[in-house]
C-alpha cells in the first residue's frame, strides 16, 4: 500500500473518532448557545517574515454553545479579501465535561471542573489537517465570565508535500489560556477578554526543527449596541492586538498587529 493512502486512511480514523464526539455534541447543543461575526482590520506595528503586507482584513465567524454534557466552540477565519477560498482557516473544539458525566463534582483549588477535549484545525493553502484529543481545566477566577486552560495534542494528519501543501510536522502540545473579564463604568458595558497560545517546538518530515511559538489575541470590547438600541451583546466595537512570536513556528517571523473590532453577535 502507498505511503499516501497509509496517510489517508490515518486521516479518516482520526476524524471520524473526532466526529463522533462533535456530532452528538452539536446535536444536544442546549441552554446557552452564541455565534459572532468578527471584522478585523489594521496594519502592522512590527512585521515577520510571515506578516503579509498593507493592510490587513480578516473575517471571522465563531460559535460556542453548550450543552447538558460539555460545550462545543468553533471559529473560521478568512484572510480578506484577494482569495477567500485559499486564505481559510478554521480550528473547532468539543468539550466533555467530567464532573456533568459522573454526576460528581470534579474540582481542587482554583480549578472547578475538568473535561475531555476533541481538536481539529485545518487549513485551506497549506493544506494542512491537525486533530488530537486534550484536557481543559475550567477556573473559578473572580469576575470571569470564563477561564480555561486547555492542554491539547495535536497530531498532523495533512497530506504534505505530496497533495501540494506543507511538510507534515510532529505531534505538538499546544497551551492555551482563554478568558472574558466583563465590567462596567458609568453605565457603559466593555469586556476584556481573547486568549494566549503557547505550541511546543517540534520537527518536520524534511528534517528541519522548528522552534516553539506563542499567540497573543486580547480584545477590547464596548458594547455600543446597547446604548443605541438597547439590545446586549449584538453590536460591539473596540480593537485586538495580535501578537505573534515565531509566527507559524518560523524562527524570527514575529509580529505585531493592531486592529480596530467590529462584533455582530446573533
Amino acid at each position: 500500500m502507498e505511503w499516501a493512502a497509509v496517510q489517508r486512511g490515518g486521516s479518516q480514523i482520526w476524524l471520524g473518532a473526532l466526529l463522533g464526539l462533535a456530532i452528538p455534541l452539536f446535536a444536544g447543543a442546549q441552554g446557552f448557545s452564541r455565534n459572532e461575526f468578527h471584522y478585523q482590520g489594521g496594519v502592522a506595528a512590527l512585521e515577520g517574515l510571515a506578516s503579509p503586507p498593507g493592510f490587513q482584513h480578516t473575517l471571522t465567524l465563531q460559535h460556542a454553545s453548550a450543552w447538558s454534557r460539555g460545550s462545543n466552540f468553533v471559529f473560521m477565519d478568512v484572510l480578506c479579501c484577494d482569495d477567500p477560498a485559499s486564505n481559510t482557516y478554521l480550528e473547532g473544539y468539543s468539550y466533555l465535561s467530567l464532573g456533568a458525566l459522573s454526576g460528581r463534582e470534579i474540582s481542587f483549588g482554583p480549578v472547578r471542573d475538568v473535561s475531555l477535549i476533541g481538536a481539529v484545525n485545518w487549513g485551506a493553502e497549506p493544506r494542512l489537517v491537525k486533530v488530537g484529543p486534550g484536557v481543559q481545566l475550567s477556573l473559578d477566577l473572580p469576575g470571569f465570565a470564563f477561564a480555561n486552560l486547555d492542554f491539547v495534542y495535536l497530531v498532523d494528519v495533512s497530506a504534505g508535500p505530496e497533495a501540494g501543501g506543507v511538510p507534515k510536522t510532529d505531534a505538538i502540545v499546544s497551551v492555551d489560556f482563554n478568558w472574558a473579564y466583563p465590567f462596567e463604568i458609568g453605565g457603559s458595558f466593555f469586556s476584556v477578554q481573547g486568549h494566549g497560545e503557547w505550541q511546543s517546538p517540534h520537527g518536520t518530515e524534511t528534517g528541519h526543527r522548528r522552534p516553539y511559538s506563542v499567540l497573543l489575541q486580547p480584545q477590547f470590547r464596548y458594547d455600543i449596541g446597547r446604548v443605541l438600541s438597547g439590545a446586549e451583546n449584538r453590536v460591539l466595537i473596540g480593537t485586538e492586538l495580535q501578537v505573534w512570536i515565531n509566527k507559524f513556528a518560523i524562527d524570527g517571523a514575529n509580529e505585531i498587529l493592531p486592529q480596530f473590532l467590529v462584533v455582530v453577535g446573533f
